[in-house]
C-alpha cells in the first residue's frame, strides 16, 4: 500500500509538470536546442524548419486545460491532506439516470447542500471534484470529500441533494491517487454544453491556501516568488508583487498563426 509521504511526493511532482504552457515553452526550448523533445502531453508541439532548433512552439489548447485541471486538482488534494492528514476521505459518484441531462448548475447545487449539511455539524466543507464521461458520453462526478472523524455523510440522491440519478460513498486510501487517476484522463476534456466546469475544489486555508495559489502561476514567475510573497496577475500583463509594487514581466511572448497559437522566447535586448 502507497504510503501518505509517497503520494505527496508523487503529487508534489505531478502538479510540478502540470503548470502553465510559459513552463513547459522554457523546457522545451531548451530541449529543443539539443533536438530532445517532450513528450507530446506536454501540450506544447515543437515548429521546426530545415532541421533548425524551433523559434517557436505551438500550444496545444486541449492538452494545456488537461494539465490545469490536473494541476488544480492534484494541488487542492495533496494540501488537503497534509493539512488534515488524520481525517477520512469520502469518495463520491454522482451518476445521471438514463433519460436525466446534464444542466448548468447540478454540481454546485449538490455541493451547497453539503456544505450546508457540514456547517450543521461544525465542520468546514474541504472538497475537490473532477467531472468525466463514460466511453458511451454519459457524464458523472467524482467528489472527494475530508471528514473528520466520527462525522457521516448520508447518500446524496436519498436526501435529494442530488436528485439527477444515482449516487455511491465508498472510502479512499488514498485519496490523492483516487483523484489522480480520474483528473489524468484525456476524456475529462468531453464538454456536455459550452462552459460546463470540469473541476472543482474548495477549503484549503492559511499558508496552504497561499501554496495553492502560487501553484497557479506560471513556472517562470515560481522560480523568482515564494508562496508568501502573494503574487498575482496583473491587469494589463504581467504579475504584481504587491508588497513591493514590482512588476514582473513573462521572458516568452504570444503569436497566432493559421488558426493555432504559437509562443516563443522574447529577444534580449
Amino acid at each position: 500500500m502507497q504510503s501518505i509521504a509517497d503520494a505527496r511526493s508523487r503529487v508534489h511532482t505531478e502538479a510540478a509538470r502540470a503548470a502553465s504552457p510559459e513552463f513547459d515553452a522554457q523546457s522545451t526550448a531548451e530541449e529543443g536546442r539539443q533536438h530532445r523533445w517532450p513528450p507530446i502531453d506536454a501540450g506544447l508541439v515543437p515548429s521546426q524548419t530545415n532541421g533548425t532548433p524551433p523559434e517557436r512552439i505551438r500550444v496545444d489548447p486541449v492538452l494545456t486545460r488537461l494539465k490545469r485541471l490536473k494541476c488544480s486538482v492534484l494541488t487542492a488534494a495533496r494540501l488537503h491532506v497534509q493539512q488534515r492528514p488524520k481525517w477520512k476521505v469520502a469518495m463520491i459518484t454522482l451518476t445521471y439516470a438514463p433519460d436525466v441531462k446534464w444542466r448548468p448548475g447540478q454540481i454546485s447545487e449538490c455541493i451547497r447542500h453539503i456544505r450546508q449539511y457540514l456547517k450543521r455539524k461544525g465542520v468546514e466543507l474541504r472538497h475537490a471534484w473532477v467531472l468525466e464521461f463514460t466511453k458511451k458520453g454519459r457524464p458523472h462526478y467524482h467528489v472527494l470529500l475530508w471528514l473528520p472523524l466520527g462525522i457521516t455523510l448520508p447518500k446524496p440522491d436519498k436526501r435529494g441533494w442530488w436528485r439527477h440519478g444515482m449516487t455511491k460513498i465508498e472510502w479512499a486510501r488514498n485519496a490523492v491517487g483516487y483523484i489522480a487517476k480520474y483528473a489524468s484522463k484525456g476524456d475529462s476534456l468531453v464538454q456536455p454544453e459550452k462552459g460546463a466546469r470540469m473541476h472543482g475544489n474548495g477549503g484549503v486555508t492559511g499558508e496552504a491556501l497561499l501554496e495553492q495559489r502560487w501553484w497557479k502561476l506560471p513556472a517562470w514567475a515560481r522560480e523568482s516568488v515564494t508562496p508568501a510573497d502573494r503574487c498575482r496577475r496583473r491587469v494589463g500583463g504581467g504579475l504584481l508583487l504587491p508588497q513591493t509594487g514590482e512588476v514582473l514581466e513573462s521572458p516568452w511572448e504570444v503569436m497566432f498563426s493559421g488558426g493555432s497559437v504559437y509562443i516563443r522566447r522574447k529577444e534580449v535586448a
